[in-house]
């Protein structure tokens, strides 16, 4: 298994949450708090890499506008509210 612990450290992340949610920072860290995984953005922020979808490294993209954010996620939009509309029929 590949090890990433470096790859992507000092570089411009956005993480894509469970739940619709982003957060963008520079990858600081990894670490395990309590054998929990954490992702450290800004030298400050700790996420748990349970609660992580997908990882974006913006500083690198060479994707397309259309392939981020991942499937599944480009309903929401980044405030957190869905972009479909549910007034009823």
């Amino acid at each position: 298994m590949e090890d990433y612990t470096n790859k992507y450290k000092g570089e411009t992340v956005e993480l894509a949450l469970f739940g619709g949610e982003y957060q963008e920072g520079v990858l600081t860290a990894y670490c395990s708090i309590e054998d929990v995984p954490h992702i450290e953005l800004n030298g400050h922020i700790l996420v748990p890499l349970q609660n992580v979808a997908s990882l974006h490294c913006s500083s690198r993209c060479d994707a397309p506008e259309p392939d981020w954010p991942p499937r599944g996620l480009d309903g929401i939009d980044r405030d957190g509210t869905d972009d479909e509309d549910d007034s009823p029929l």
